[in-house]
């Protein structure tokens, strides 16, 4: 079990005046079995007021709306959370079993499913997560500014790099394809400097994380944000904004995840 210090900042940052802006931020850390928020503050700029609810996969969901007129969006998350990974959540949904719009396999990850589980004799399904990582791993490099938000598996795959997102996202096709129930999860990393992303998987009793952008297991160093079928369910920040121009210009996060024992 580690005790972990957590920071998360953004802004956002719009080309000119926007106004009547609602959005939905899903940046508030979940408490679950493996993980207990011992304190989590939001601050938002513009002052807003906000209502907290809980979407259909479990997550924190803060929404506001600003009516004036503004060029930024300001959000930071700070707290502590205590991380135990020899515990696991057991909140299973058999929409994980199914492929979403991001993961949908292409005949190219279709065709490597198929020679890679033709080579794997490893019976439970974390072992052959394990293994199909591993073969994954041999074939697509991590590279950032090759893909964005909107990139699906199926892209990303086929250019053979992409970032922590792209990665998950081939992973949970795979795992799919192969019956295994997994689901895509967002949060922080001490490895990282934004946010990242990993999968976890059904083992048939409960939830077991595995990063296939590093190619190891989840440890008490991960912190999750958010949890569902894709990116879509898990994207940080969503919104919907009037004005002349309403093109997001810019978006800089950065993040803060240290061990305090």
């Amino acid at each position: 079990m580690k005790k972990l210090n957590f920071t998360f900042t953004t802004r956002l940052t719009f080309d000119n005046y926007v106004h009547d802006h609602s959005f939905a931020l899903r940046c508030m850390p979940v408490e679950a079995e493996n993980q207990h928020i011992i304190s989590c503050e939001l601050d938002i700029s513009p002052f807003v007021t906000t209502k907290q609810t809980v979407d259909a996969f479990g997550n924190n969901v803060t929404s506001g709306y600003l009516k004036g007129e503004h060029r930024f969006l300001d959000y930071e998350i700070r707290g502590v959370a205590e991380i135990d990974n020899s515990l696991h959540r057991t909140d299973y949904m058999p929409c994980y079993l199914y492929q979403s719009g991001y993961t949908k396999p292409s005949a190219e990850i279709a065709e490597f499913y198929k020679s890679i589980s033709a080579d794997c004799d490893c019976t439970t399904p974390y072992d052959r997560a394990v293994y199909f990582s591993a073969r994954l791993s041999e074939i697509m490099r991590y590279e950032k500014d090759t893909t964005d938000t909107h990139t699906t598996a199926a892209q990303a795959f086929e250019q053979k790099c992409g970032v922590c997102q792209d990665f998950s996202h081939i992973m949970l096709s795979i795992l799919r394809l192969d019956g295994i129930a997994c689901r895509y999860i967002a949060g922080l990393a001490c490895c990282d400097g934004e946010t990242h992303s990993w999968i976890e998987l059904w083992t048939g009793d409960c939830w077991t994380g595995f990063d296939p952008t590093n190619n190891c297991d989840v440890n008490d160093d991960y912190l999750a944000l958010s949890q569902g079928r894709d990116f879509s369910d898990c994207a940080i920040d969503r919104g919907v904004m009037f004005g002349a121009y309403t093109r997001q210009l810019q978006l800089i996060s950065s993040q803060l995840l240290t061990s305090l024992y």
